[in-house]
């Protein structure tokens, strides 16, 4: 992580949080709290932010995946961030991820608020002003969020290049190519290092990753297609946004990034989404923001670049 002086969070007081417990290892969010002057108590909104790493690696706190203009836009509602663990891929299964979000959200509408007014903090969530954010794979988590959890009463959704369709063929049949960058190992020896880590990690329990050291096996289970396997391995209807949207037939607004040459999670799983969201919740606002470049292209640009700031506006009007 940078350090203090370089962090993007310099302008936010943390605190981390026990939400669940699972098989004695804790699962954390961290609490982001702006700093402020004010003595008296006040109701702040909150983004919720679920981090990326195709559900296998990073953290919720793992700050250089972060997009600066995320950050920017909090501090300019002055409002609280909060970023929960979940488990990760492949020790832990897509209905294990499922139930932390549960638990989370849960945790989120009632610990929460209660922990904060008994501590006596000066700034309080304020969960009827809540935005979703996720990124890559948490902005499926992110999505399901607002599908599945109506008494949350989540005002908008930002997804962030995520696998929001898994029906789309770069993303569910194997095949070599360069993936952020990288080029994968072939496919034999990709096959055998997940098959080995599976085999040498089974029960295990992991909440965070370092992406540098994960980088392999990662771009290992894009090329294999391995995601998809593993979700159809464990079926889990709460993981298949689309199928949720049909049957939820409803959707807050929502802005959907996504770059045009990303190699990890196809343009196209984002424009099958917004077909979708379309046919099913026309009357949803939804704001699509296609742009020329590669997974996470955005991490470093800020709220001056035109379509960001314009893209701010929209979800902020629902804050």
């Amino acid at each position: 992580m940078s350090s203090q002086v370089d962090s993007k969070f310099v302008d936010f007081y943390r605190t981390d949080l026990v939400y669940s417990t699972v098989a004695d290892h804790d699962l954390y969010a961290t609490v982001l709290k702006p700093k402020t002057t004010n003595t008296e108590a006040v109701l702040l909104p909150v983004l919720v932010f679920w981090h990326g790493g195709g559900f296998m690696t990073g953290g919720r706190m793992y700050e250089a995946w972060w997009p600066t203009w995320i950050v920017e836009l909090a501090r300019s509602y002055d409002a609280m961030i909060v970023s929960p663990d979940f488990r990760l891929m492949p020790e832990a299964n897509p209905s294990d991820i499922m139930d932390d979000v549960a638990s989370f959200w849960k945790w989120y509408i009632t610990t929460l608020p209660m922990l904060a007014a008994s501590e006596s903090w000066h700034v309080r969530p304020d969960i009827k002003r809540t935005i979703c954010a996720g990124q890559s794979s948490g902005a499926v988590i992110g999505v399901h969020s607002a599908l599945e959890f109506p008494d949350v009463q989540i005002k908008a959704v930002l997804a962030l290049y995520g696998p929001l369709c898994f029906d789309v063929p770069l993303l569910d049949i194997p095949k070599p190519r360069m993936i952020g960058g990288s080029k994968p190992p072939a496919p034999r020896q990709a096959e055998a290092m997940i098959r080995d880590y599976i085999a040498r990690n089974k029960g295990k329990i992991r909440t965070s990753g370092d992406p540098v050291d994960d980088w392999e096996l990662v771009i290992s289970t894009v090329q294999q297609a391995w995601m998809p396997r593993m979700a159809k391995r464990h079926p889990d209807s709460r993981l298949d946004v689309v199928a949720n949207l049909r049957a939820k037939s409803m959707l807050p607004p929502t802005w959907v990034v996504h770059g045009e040459r990303d190699s990890v999670v196809p343009v196209e799983c984002a424009i099958k989404f917004g077909e979708h969201a379309r046919a099913v919740v026309p009357d949803t606002p939804l704001l699509l923001s296609i742009k020329p470049e590669e997974h996470t292209f955005d991490v470093d640009m800020t709220m001056d670049e035109q379509w960001i700031n314009e893209g701010c506006q929209f979800i902020g009007s629902y804050w």
